[in-house]
């Protein structure tokens, strides 16, 4: 197995330089994996892994539609391929399909810094996987985005265990989806679905339930909004792009039960460098962008607005453009100020490190740098 481990890794390292967006890996069964990167993959940085599970008979290319998410900059996509051995279905979770998820994690996380746990979104057959998976292995799973599934985890099909309550669940199903998935089923879809929010709901999961009018069995725009909200939720970090917050339904329950994330610090101040409206458009960004450009080469600024800026503005999408270099340069000196000082104060680790991982991004600090 070391042996397998060291021949992943290097092939891994070898595509990257030819594929700019995806390598593909075989797993333990010999099937495809597909990996969507960023364009660019800074080794200071530590990259959200999220998992698209494709539906019954599919395979991991596209990543059950979340392939573009790797052009945001911050998360690494996996499209695992599943594939039925014998009576044992893939959409059941455990055995043999949990083993090669956590091996292909483990695998990605000794050649890229990730995170710990997975956000994992399935459609239909990908849906009744994810759930299922992170009632299983919840310490991997950070959020769950799972729609239109054929089966759920009661009616004898499993059962909905607590271990997984403190973890962000969007479930939802249209509600012309009301055909069985298989002959024999006990329940339609959207009955299932039904039986399954109400199992959750006393359980006290951390989860948010929707029916959609008029949708039959597809992925519809609100089962969308669910995903990207969860994502949010569940990450801390931004869920439409790298850099816009999604707005977060009152209608998700228990919200109190997920741990307070970090990932994506707070907006900046009015006094901060660029005082900005939510989400610019490009044009505007440019404009904000070439102000505080201006503003740098003029002066010092402080580096508590510095923070608030990256916060907002990563270097990530402005560090090439003309005209950074002084903006870059402050950046740099106030993350490594901000670092320093967290570590004097020993509380460089959990929320404060994944807060400093994410305002840093781009800013290509190095650990002689690092003070500790």
């Amino acid at each position: 197995m070391k042996i397998f481990a060291i021949l992943l890794i290097l092939f891994i390292y070898n595509h990257v330089l030819v594929f700019a967006k995806e390598i593909q890996l075989k797993d333990i069964q010999g099937k495809t994996c597909h990996v969507y990167l960023p364009d660019h993959i800074d080794s200071s940085k530590t990259y959200q892994v999220v998992v698209g599970v494709h539906g019954a008979g599919g395979n991991g290319n596209g990543a059950a539609g979340l392939r573009s998410w790797a052009s945001r900059g911050d998360v690494i996509v996996l499209g695992p391929t599943f594939v039925q051995q014998g009576n044992n279905f893939y959409q059941y979770a455990g055995g043999i399909h949990d083993t090669k998820l956590l091996k292909l994690f483990k695998e990605i996380g000794k050649t890229y810094r990730v995170h710990d746990k997975m956000f994992i979104h399935g459609f239909s057959g990908g849906s009744q996987f994810a759930h299922r998976f992170a009632m299983n292995k919840p310490k991997y799973v950070c959020g769950i985005s799972a729609h239109s599934g054929g089966t759920w985890a009661t009616n004898g099909y499993g059962r909905v265990s607590s271990s997984a309550k403190n973890i962000p669940f969007a479930v939802s199903c249209g509600e012309k989806d009301t055909g069985k998935s298989f002959g024999t089923a006990p329940l339609g879809r959207l009955d299932w679905y039904r039986v399954y929010e109400k199992a959750i709901e006393r359980r006290k999961y951390c989860y948010i339930g929707k029916t959609w009018p008029g949708v039959g069995h597809g992925m519809s725009r609100g089962a969308k909004s669910l995903l990207q909200q969860c994502f949010q939720l569940a990450t801390g970090l931004p869920g439409a792009s790298a850099t816009q917050k999604v707005e977060i339904s009152p209608d998700w329950k228990n919200l109190g039960n997920i741990p307070k994330l970090s990932h994506y610090p707070d907006e900046p101040s009015d006094s901060s460098p660029v005082a900005s409206s939510k989400s610019p458009n490009p044009k505007k960004l440019e404009r904000i962008l070439f102000a505080a450009f201006a503003k740098a080469s003029e002066k010092t600024i402080e580096d508590k607005k510095l923070v608030a800026f990256l916060g907002k503005y990563p270097a990530t999408i402005w560090k090439s453009m003309e005209g950074s270099e002084d903006l870059l340069k402050q950046c740099k000196g106030a993350a490594d100020r901000w670092r320093a000082k967290a570590i004097d104060v020993k509380k460089f680790n959990g929320s404060m490190k994944k807060r400093f991982e994410n305002f840093s991004r781009g800013l290509d600090l190095t650990e002689a740098n690092a003070h500790e």
